[in-house]
């Protein structure tokens, strides 16, 4: 029977792929896996899913994985893709081997590892096969051993990517154990604590235990099948064996990897792109990035342990955790509230509760998944507002921000724009509840940024190349000068005019000092759409996106030999040295800017328009409608707007709301090899 599911689940997925209608033919799991550039990995999981089984390799990664290397340590469930550091998660990491196992790993073949959406396996060079498949909160491992009486699997209690705080464990019966971790976030900031509930359909002996490593020795028949259900849990234990119990044992491997791929099936096909099968391929690997955090933490009695460390009950909505929003508030979020609204709501209302019972300003202390950092929520809680998702507390999220800000400093230049950045979110939330004081108030403190901009970004100086000069977190005063996205009128003016404003943006580019490494800058290249040359704009996105580029910097330094090549690669090597991909923030700058849209100005729930890189998308809305955006006689060369029209009638406008797109319709652009230098002013 089970042999006959897998063949069923192969035939639907050949038939639908070679049709040319299966998106997930397009996702490859292994780009931006290779050593620095992404620090992304491929494993098992669901949208939002809150374990992520999958290979820790050795050489390791910032997520556990690196392409290059030619070791597997074992598998662990839960990880944090590119957001530095070291990563986060890493626990529970499990090894099966025969004879007892090197813990530097074990040799795998190459040609043998395969990856999915829902499903990872590779087979090591002892004929173990290893096979990863998950559902929101369970992971099945299914290890396929040769007969021997001397095999292994290795249980690390105490694996993490990040510095370990405590573990500890229990054995149940001789089929089932229980762990809790407690971990620090990424770069070793703050903590998470995470419970797990492990079972097997093979009696475990203990045959060693070290360290908080337990060794489990086996005698196997020939293709003999070791079965882990693995259940995570932010609250308890007993609540991740409740889970499993509720999940059921009985359910197969291939039906939830079944499930699994449908899921993702499902999210992909929300946006249909048509095009060049390589930048197809970009973009639903990309696509499918931006939905692996925030993870869904609640369990089946729809209950959460918050920042707090008490538990609280969402009868009425979805609990989510793990955020990374000091980078990724920048663009992915503008996407989610576009095809999955219902989801949005929920993200919205979790991230209240963030602030209703105890947000940190930066790091969690006291997460139930692990995490990175939650600065400029309000920015984001503003975005969503405007893009209709209110269903959140508006109220307290206004009177807990205006607490926060109160007590936050800024410091250096770059904190100070961020600042002010937030503080006009505020002066938005304080018109939304109709407070006309207030909302003067703390315009006039976002506006303050002025002082600074002035005395550190008017006047360009030697110092603007320097990395971290005035004592900038990340980058260089060219890099940081444009992050006034709230005010960009008030920065044309400090400038001088829209013409010297061109020019600036013009020297930037075409002295290599854009860097798309990090994001501080992401969004200058439609900055072009403000100023007098709104052209320019569809040059430098679409040279980003398909051409050479030449980069000089990494996070922290000038490098002395400048990156030239593509930015954006299907291949493991996907990104540029160092780019991480920041849990979505830089596969949504592909995804939306080849699409042609993007949020420059976040809070005001509008997108910059640019030319796309496909012949047609369609965006399929949660109403029932499609937002459809056609591309006219395009080419590797003719990526420049001539004309636009918008359910006929004609478009000259550099920007199209959130709403227009929610109404459906159909956006035709007319593209030539040369620019109409007057579209769109």
């Amino acid at each position: 029977m089970k042999q006959l599911i897998v063949l069923i689940v192969l035939i639907a997925f050949t038939v639908s792929t070679s049709c040319g209608q299966s998106v997930l033919n397009y996702v490859d799991l292994f780009i931006c896996t290779s050593e620095d550039n992404g620090q992304l990995d491929p494993s098992a999981t669901v949208p939002f899913g809150m374990i992520k089984p999958g290979p820790d390799t050795n050489p390791t990664n910032h997520s556990g994985y690196n392409y290059e290397a030619d070791k597997i340590i074992g598998f662990s469930q839960n990880r944090i893709g590119g957001v530095g550091c070291s990563g986060a998660g890493g626990n529970l990491r499990i090894l099966p081997s025969i004879g007892l196992p090197d813990e530097k790993g074990m040799t795998y073949r190459k040609d043998s590892e395969q990856a999915h959406p829902g499903y990872y396996t590779v087979q090591f060079t002892n004929q173990i096969k290893a096979e990863l498949t998950a559902t929101t909160q369970t992971a099945i491992h299914r290890y396929t051993f040769p007969e021997t009486d001397n095999a292994f699997i290795l249980i690390d209690i105490g694996s993490s990517f990040s510095k370990l705080k405590k573990a500890s464990f229990e054995i149940l019966n001789e089929n089932e154990l229980s762990a809790s971790v407690t971990a620090k976030n990424v770069c070793d900031q703050g903590a998470y604590t995470v419970h797990y509930h492990l079972w097997c359909n093979h009696p475990l002996s203990i045959a060693k235990e070290e360290d908080k490593k337990l060794y489990f020795d086996f005698q196997t028949k020939q293709n003999e099948e070791i079965l882990f259900y693995i259940t995570i849990s932010g609250i308890s234990t007993e609540d991740a064996r409740n889970q499993w119990l509720a999940l059921s044992k009985d359910i197969s491997f291939e039906e939830v990897q079944e499930k699994a791929s449908k899921s993702w099936e499902e999210l992909l096909s929300k946006i249909i792109v048509e095009g060049k099968k390589e930048y197809k391929s970009l973009f639903y690997t990309h696509l499918y990035h931006l939905f692996l955090n925030p993870v869904k933490t609640e369990n089946n009695g729809h209950q959460f342990r918050a920042e707090d460390g008490k538990i609280y009950s969402a009868s009425d909505y979805i609990h989510y955790d793990t955020w990374s929003i000091w980078d990724n508030f920048r663009n992915k979020f503008g996407l989610y509230s576009l095809i999955i609204p219902d989801e949005t709501q929920d993200i919205a209302k979790s991230l209240t509760d963030l602030y209703r019972y105890g947000k940190p300003w930066k790091y969690a202390k006291r997460s139930s998944a692990p995490t990175v950092r939650s600065e400029h929520s309000g920015i984001l809680l503003l975005e969503l507002y405007n893009s209709g998702i209110q269903s959140f507390d508006v109220k307290l999220v206004y009177s807990q921000l205006k607490k926060e800000l109160k007590k936050t400093s800024a410091k250096s230049p770059d904190k100070k724009l961020e600042l002010c950045y937030d503080y006009w979110a505020l002066a938005q939330f304080a018109e939304i509840l109709g407070k006309q004081n207030d909302a003067l108030k703390f315009t006039q403190k976002a506006v303050s940024y002025k002082s600074t901009w002035e005395k550190h970004f008017l006047t360009v100086t030697d110092n603007f190349d320097i990395m971290h000069g005035d004592g900038l977190y990340e980058g260089t005063l060219w890099q940081y000068r444009w992050h006034v996205q709230f005010d960009i009128p008030g920065m044309i003016e400090m400038i001088g005019s829209k013409e010297i404003f061109t020019e600036h943006l013009q020297y930037f580019f075409e002295n290599h000092l854009y860097s798309h490494g990090n994001q501080p800058d992401i969004h200058v290249p439609f900055l072009f759409n403000y100023s007098s040359k709104p052209w320019l704009t569809q040059k430098w996105v679409n040279k980003i996106l398909t051409k050479d580029m030449t980069q000089h910097y990494g996070t922290h330094e000038k490098w002395e030999t400048p990156y030239s090549g593509r930015i954006y690669k299907a291949e493991p090597k996907g990104y540029i040295p160092e780019m991480d991909d920041d849990d979505g923030t830089m596969a949504a700058w592909y995804v939306l800017s080849s699409m042609g849209l993007y949020p420059v100005e976040v809070g005001k729930a509008e997108f910059q328009v640019t030319s796309p890189l496909f012949d047609r998308i369609s965006i399929k809305l949660e109403n029932g409608k499609i937002f459809e955006i056609v591309t006219k006689n395009l080419s590797e060369n003719n990526f420049y707007i001539q004309s636009a029209t918008l359910n006929g009638e004609t478009f000259n406008r550099t920007t199209i709301n959130h709403e227009t797109i929610l109404n459906g319709g159909k956006l035709v652009f007319q593209l030539s090899d040369k620019p109409n230098e007057n579209w769109g002013l």
